[in-house]
């Protein structure tokens, strides 16, 4: 499996984040409403549910401070995409759109994120903080 490169899935230009500036940004506002609720519940799940690559808490909602610490902070995988932690959060609250390229491949998943080797989890964690980090 090869990790895509996160920036398939873009980070929110509210969060700031070390790093930010390797990767595409999008305002939350501008991707929020593009998906019915009756829709959002499968990938939001598939989101959150993922292998956790880095974890670092929860922060505010820049969407909504007054919700407090709220949305997740870190980065996810399924082995072949990573994405920030806080989009299944998005997706759930706000509606919030995907790139259509990673919701395919999460409906070819049957929207059910699969369980990844030691190894394979390894070598994404190692891949990301590469592109991440350096």
């Amino acid at each position: 499996m090869e990790v895509v490169e996160v920036e398939n899935a873009p980070l929110a230009e509210e969060i700031k984040a070390q790093g930010q500036e390797k990767f595409e940004q999008v305002p939350i506002a501008q991707l929020s409403g593009r998906l019915d609720p009756s829709l959002r519940e499968p990938p939001a799940s598939y989101l959150s549910e993922a292998h956790s690559l880095l974890t670092t808490g929860n922060i505010q909602d820049p969407m909504d401070t007054e919700k407090g610490l709220v949305a997740p902070f870190g980065f996810c995988t399924d082995g072949e995409w990573a994405w920030p932690a806080y989009w299944g959060y998005f997706v759930r609250e706000y509606g919030v759109r995907l790139p259509s390229e990673f919701t395919e491949h999460a409906r070819e998943q049957k929207f059910t994120p699969f369980s990844l080797p030691d190894e394979e989890l390894f070598r994404a964690e190692k891949e990301f903080e590469e592109q991440f980090f350096d």
